[in-house]
This record gives structure tokens, C-alpha cells and sequence, in this order.
């Protein structure tokens, strides 16, 4: 009698571990089956896209105005078209190199794959016009290009900045750190950068006195920062060396003298 209840018990749980097997085997096989269907109709993407922005900020304002770049210049002036009118357009914040200067083809060649016949919003810092009449302007593109700034991140500007109209001197200048850091552009060893302890070892005493201290990045002085017309002419020819031009447009008659008030 004891045997048969032992043997009935058995049974039972036998069966009842049989059918547990069951049915966790089913419930595997449909996670698996449905599993499977959610993979085939939305694949998980193992790699992003990338990409490389351009310096696209700040966001031009509602203000701007819609011109057709017509004609390409150098590498910081172009031509606009406004309203059936032309326009000579010069950029704010930047200066690439002139005419015989070393990347001024690379420059012009940039500026034209990046404005070339394309539809451009313009916006308005401060001034209307520079001393030749040209328009200055921040220059955007349709997808957002900040184009004036776009020169500097590439390496083919410098900051050049010219008050009132200095919104964006930090950013350019920003901008102009990292392009240098990275070699782009003008700052590319073969830009004869290497030279400048040579011409500034040539220079007559008094232009070489404020080496450690005139900086040539940008307009960052007027006469106001020397004490003397000797001091300002000692920055003005040095950043000549240095960068090839009046930087801080310390000598605004051209004559070749800076700041002529000073004693």
C-alpha cells in the first residue's frame, strides 16, 4: 500500500515537471520568434553619421538682407546684388592676404567655392560703409555658414577687427587660436611663419622694442594705448613685419607715420 502511494505521488510530480518544461520551451520560442520579427522591421543602426560643422553661430537675426553674390574679389570682398543694384561688400572681422601675398590665390579660391552665385543673408554690425565705400557686412548662407567666420576656422584670415564694429570678436578670435593651433591655412609652416625672427632681428632698434609687448593679432590698440608717436610707430612698423599691414590702422592717412598727434 505504502508503495503504491510513493509510486502515485511520483507520478504526479513528474508530470507536473514535464509540463513546466513545456511551457517555459514555448514561451522561449515565441520571445525568440518575435524578437527576430522586431529586428527585421526596425534594424538597430551600429554607426552614426559624422560630419564636420562649420562655424555656423551665432544665428544670423530677422534683420538681415537677402543678396545674390555676383562676382568674387579677394578673399574677404565680394559682390552683391540687392534689389537690382551691385554692391561692393567687404567682410567684417577678418582679413586674408593681398594681392602677391603668400595664399591669396587659397584664400580667394575658398571664399569663391563658398559664395559663388549663392544667396546670401547679410547683417549689419555698426557701420554702413568702410572709408572706399564698400558695404561691410557678417556674411550668411542658407544652410546657416557663417561665412566671415567660416574664413578664419579654415586658416585662410586673421582677425582684424576695426571698432565700432565688434560683435564677433571674440568668436573670430576664438576661432583664429584654434585654426593656428591646428597649422590650417596661413598658419601652415610653409606660410613663412618660420621667417619672422629674421626680419625682426633686420629692423632698424626702434621697431623692435615692443616685440614682447605689441600684439598683432587684431586691432586690439589705438593712438590712445602709446605714449609717444616714437611707440606707436615702433608697433606700426613691426606688426607691417609681422602680419603685412596696419593692424591696429594706426597710420590712417597712409603716409607711412602712425598716429601723428602723439608727441
Amino acid at each position: 500500500m505504502m508503495v503504491a502511494v510513493v509510486w502515485s505521488s511520483f507520478r504526479k510530480c513528474a508530470a507536473f515537471i514535464v509540463s513546466a518544461a513545456i511551457l517555459i520551451a514555448a514561451v522561449l520560442a515565441c520571445s525568440l520568434s518575435n524578437a527576430g520579427s522586431n529586428a527585421a522591421v526596425t534594424p538597430v543602426s551600429t554607426s552614426a553619421p559624422s560630419f564636420t560643422p562649420a562655424a555656423t553661430t551665432p544665428i544670423p537675426p530677422a534683420a538681415s538682407e537677402t543678396a545674390t553674390v555676383i562676382a568674387i574679389i579677394d578673399g574677404d570682398t565680394i559682390e552683391v546684388e540687392i534689389g537690382g543694384r551691385s554692391y561692393r561688400l567687404r567682410y567684417i572681422g577678418m582679413d586674408t592676404p593681398e594681392r602677391g601675398d603668400p595664399f591669396f590665390s587659397e584664400a580667394t579660391e575658398v571664399n569663391r567655392l563658398l559664395v559663388e552665385g549663392q544667396t546670401a543673408l547679410l547683417v549689419r554690425d555698426v557701420s554702413e560703409t568702410d572709408r572706399y565705400g564698400r558695404l561691410l557686412r557678417y556674411v550668411y548662407l542658407p544652410d546657416g555658414t557663417f561665412v566671415n567666420a567660416e574664413l578664419v576656422r579654415l586658416g585662410y584670415a586673421q582677425v582684424a577687427t576695426f571698432p565700432p564694429d565688434v560683435r564677433h570678436q571674440e568668436l573670430f578670435l576664438d576661432l583664429q587660436r584654434a585654426a593656428r593651433e591646428a597649422g590650417r591655412g596661413i598658419w601652415a609652416q610653409s606660410a613663412g611663419l618660420e621667417s619672422v625672427p629674421s626680419l625682426q632681428a633686420t629692423a632698424p632698434p626702434e621697431t623692435t622694442a615692443p616685440a614682447a609687448g605689441c600684439d598683432c593679432s587684431g586691432n586690439v590698440y589705438n593712438c590712445g594705448a602709446f605714449q609717444s608717436q616714437a611707440e606707436a610707430q615702433a608697433c606700426f612698423v613691426y606688426c607691417l613685419q609681422v602680419a603685412g599691414r596696419d593692424v591696429h590702422d594706426l597710420d590712417g592717412d597712409g603716409d607711412g607715420r602712425a598716429c601723428e598727434a602723439l608727441p
